[in-house]
Formats: C-alpha cells, structure tokens, sequence
C-alpha cells in the first residue's frame, strides 16, 4: 500500500535520511524504532509531504506523491498525528475532531457526523466532552483526540509519530490497545516509537533507524528476541 524508495531529504546541507526504503502493507502496523536524533519524525514529514525529499519516490498504491503538498497527500489518504498531539487548545473535541474531516466536507459530508460517532465509541474518554476545549483534556486524552482527528481523515495509511511520548504507563497500554482494535478494523498503521518494547509487542513489522538509515528490518516478534535489538532498545543487557 504505503512505498519508500531510497529517499533522501536534507535539513539545510543536513541529510538526515540517507537512501531510505520500506513498504506498509494494507492492514498491517509497521513500527520505526531508533534513538533520538535518528530521523524518524523527518521520515514521517517527508511522507506527510511536509518536507521535500531531495531523491526518492513515495508511493501510495500506484500514485506517486512525492511531491505533493501536504493537503493533498491527506487527500490521497495519508495522515499524520503529529508528536505531543498538537490539538488546536482554544476548540473544542468536536471542533478538532471536525477538522481532521476538512477536505471531505465537498464530497463526503454525509458520512462525517457517522465517522464522529465511530471515534466517540472507539475513545470512550471523549463521550460526554465534545464541547469542552481540547486544551483542557489530560495528555492522554489529548493523545485519543488527535489520533481521532487523524481517523476523521479517512486515511488509507495512518501515520502516528511517538504516540507514548509524555503519557502514564497505564495511558500507554490503553492507546496501544486501541491501535490493535484499529488494525483489527482493517486500519493501515505506521507508527514512529522510542518506546520499542511496546511498539513490537502490537506491530507486525518493525525498522530499525540509525542515523538516518535503516540498520535493521523484520518482524516485530523477531525483533523482541534479537539480542542487538534488546540490548540498544529493550534495555537487556548481554552476557559474555
């Protein structure tokens, strides 16, 4: 579904990705792991059309949207939850989650009060508080808007860039039970993660980013057992 062919993209005279290739499958979550500094939420950007890719390709199905704007690779069906939510503070749940439908409102506008309700049922916590201000909801909650905002998209491919960054333990297991819920509902997830141990328990797939390349890639099951994998991300130590 979702295609990276050796991209590059640089920061100024920065390259942070460095001849980059991985493939989403449809219905699958595919997680990227890597330590600060490694080029993951560039990765998603580039994806997201926010930065420009000075080689590659992307590819969704056959279209190529390397060098689409932003708004319209969430048209073709991309779309990015950002790092630390960024929900618009001052509107309220139903307002951003509205939003996140911008682009539908032309063509698909009958189906965005039913896509609302689906998000209310899938984030419970929300129920009850469409109109409080988003600025107002615990981090967690937060989290639960802008991955619904992300959902009012209609995305063929959702994009999640360190969904546990900031949040309580027992947050964390909620959300990424509710990322398992999606995929079981046929949601294509690629999720960005430092939080690895967690990520691979729920993914399918998992890579390994170092310095703006792929080290490592295979299923996220093999990953758990690998001893490199466990001693870099998992906290295991080796033993002589």
């Amino acid at each position: 579904m979702l295609k990276v062919v050796k991209l590059d993209t640089y920061h100024g005279r920065i390259r942070v990705l460095n001849t980059i290739s991985l493939n989403v499958e449809k219905g699958e979550i595919v997680t990227i792991i890597g330590a600060n500094g490694a080029g993951k939420s560039t990765l998603l950007g580039t994806i997201a059309g926010i930065y420009k890719p000075k080689a590659g390709q992307i590819y969704l199905g056959t279209k190529q949207t390397s060098c689409l704007p932003a708004e319209k690779v969430v048209r073709e069906g991309i779309s990015l939850v950002p790092e630390r939510r960024e929900v618009f503070d001052s509107l309220s749940v139903i307002d951003n989650l509205k939003l996140g439908a911008y682009h539908r409102y032309r063509n698909d506008r009958n189906n965005i009060d039913n896509d609302i309700e689906n998000v209310l049922s899938l984030f419970s916590a929300l129920r009850g508080r469409e109109q409080q201000l988003a600025g107002t909801l615990s981090g967690g909650e937060q989290q639960m808007l802008a991955i619904g905002r992300g959902l009012m998209a209609n995305p063929k491919v959702l994009m999640l860039d360190e969904p546990s960054v900031g949040l309580a333990p027992l947050i964390v297991k909620e959300i990424f039970e509710i990322l398992v819920s999606l995929k079981k509902r046929g949601t294509t997830i690629l999720m960005v993660e430092q939080n690895a141990r967690a990520a691979l328990k729920v993914a399918d797939r998992a890579y390994i980013l170092e310095r703006g390349a792929i080290s490592l890639a295979g299923k996220a099951r093999d990953m758990l057992q690998d001893a490199r994998v466990q001693s870099a991300y998992l906290g295991a130590r080796l033993h002589a």
